[in-house]
């Protein structure tokens, strides 16, 4: 794969244990537009790929008849991305547009996240497009109360995907849809039955990261729904997770947002679940666009023009164990400091 070629998009699927992860990975890869996808497992996984039928294997690799490539995680996963580029490039394996990686049901994402915005290897071969995290309607309310794996995947995901709502009680998918938005009113909510959603439908629901000359940072952003999340009660299974929006009328320098962050993040990096927003910068007529998960910073983009008539910084943050008003304060004691 020559180096200049577009970033290739990865999809992490992610979702406690018998949430249906592989029931909603073998219905994508069913679809024609999902023929050319590389599906990367985790070694403790149980990816059925029997219906799909086994046309080749080469190694660590199986071609299905789809045509995607089914491989599993022995070790690192930079390794094993680095391996399947590397038979692709050597006519071994055919090329492949998209990668569907599955965690295990007890995995953080918030690792997986870090190795794709950190790791040289990943961050010039790949893209991070979306974080898709199934939870069992059934059960879910429960895994959500009693494991912080499960409130973690809910917290980080850019979709969750609600499954077996036929065997569950009448009104689960509700309250369940409910105690999601707590937890990230930022995520699009799908229910499914039997794992039956079109990839091009699952897909859309989410923006684009934004760039300097595209994307839709309000949709991106959706501070809407996390106003609307402060404006409710917190349910008592919530396990120290707040999400919450703050907002700056006054402009902030460029180095003292870059202190700023900085600070937050060696201070708070591991309580601050997921981080974004759009910062009004001193003396600048374009705002800057941040994102963060726990201790990683997205690389800052600077856009083209305000998306809005709204000038005001926005930001909208994910915390466990971080009081909403320590942050806001930290931020209105900067833009005070700025305009002394």
């Amino acid at each position: 794969m020559p180096d200049r070629s577009p970033p290739i998009p990865v999809i992490l699927i992610t979702g406690f244990l018998g949430s249906g992860k592989t029931t909603l990975l073998n219905h994508l890869l069913r679809d024609p537009g999902m023929a050319d996808t590389a599906v990367v497992i985790n070694e403790f996984g149980d990816v059925a790929i029997d219906h799909l039928l086994v046309e080749s294997a080469v190694e660590n690799a199986v071609v299905l008849q789809s045509g995607c490539i089914c491989c599993t995680v022995r070790g690192d996963l930079v390794d094993t991305l680095d391996e399947l580029c590397a038979k692709v490039e050597q006519g071994v394996l055919p090329p492949f547009s998209r990668i569907a990686i599955e965690t295990t049901g007890l995995a953080d994402p918030a690792s997986l996240i870090h190795a794709f915005l950190t790791e040289r290897l990943l961050t010039e071969r790949f893209t991070l497009r979306a974080v898709v995290t199934t939870l069992d309607t059934a059960n879910g309310a429960g895994q959500l109360e009693s494991f912080e794996e499960a409130r973690h995947q809910v917290a980080l995901a850019d979709i969750v995907v609600l499954t077996k709502s036929d065997i569950a009680p009448a009104g689960a998918p509700e309250r369940l849809a409910a105690d999601i938005r707590r937890l990230n009113p930022g995520a699009a909510i799908r229910q499914v039955e039997h794992g039956a959603i079109a990839p091009d439908a699952l897909f859309a629901l989410v923006p684009e990261h934004p760039s300097r000359t595209g994307g839709d940072v309000l949709a991106w952003l959706n501070e809407r729904a996390f106003e609307e999340a402060q404006a409710g009660t917190h349910s008592h299974h919530d396990g120290g997770i707040a999400a919450f929006a703050v907002t700056l009328d006054r402009p902030v320098r460029r180095e003292a947002l870059r202190r700023w962050l900085r600070s937050i993040l060696s201070l708070r990096g591991n309580d601050l679940l997921r981080m974004k927003g759009i910062v009004a910068l001193e003396g600048e007529d374009r705002p800057m666009v941040v994102h963060a998960v726990q201790n990683v910073l997205h690389p800052p983009v600077q856009l083209a023009a305000w998306p809005s008539e709204d000038h005001a910084t926005r930001i909208v943050f994910i915390t466990r164990n971080i009081a909403p008003q320590t942050l806001r304060n930290s931020l209105e004691v900067l833009a005070a400091r700025e305009a002394a």
